[in-house]
């Protein structure tokens, strides 16, 4: 992943905060368009244990609105013929 300095520079500030008892997940990097929902999707994507691709999509739907619009909407469905490809594969060589 590419970091901008300020998104590193949250990211760091975000770390060190962490050990003074401050829960990452009230800490955002770069917009609040994931704190403003009833629960984060990083939240949802650990409870429920879904794997990269999947939490890529729940990610990318979840914040389309309010963050790049269809942008964020063919980055998901990226993530969704990503998935579909290596599991095709994966079942044809079984």
């Amino acid at each position: 992943m590419n970091w901008t300095t300020e998104e590193e520079e949250a990211m760091q500030q975000m770390l060190s905060k962490g050990a003074n008892g401050t829960s990452a997940l009230d800490i955002q990097v770069a917009g609040s368009h994931y704190k403003d929902l009833a629960i984060q999707p990083v939240e949802y994507i650990h409870a429920n244990n879904i794997g990269y691709f999947e939490g890529n999509v729940i990610k990318y739907v979840s914040r389309w609105k309010a963050k790049n619009g269809i942008k964020d909407l063919e980055k998901a469905k990226h993530y969704i013929e990503l998935l579909i490809e290596l599991e095709t594969r994966t079942c044809s060589k079984n």
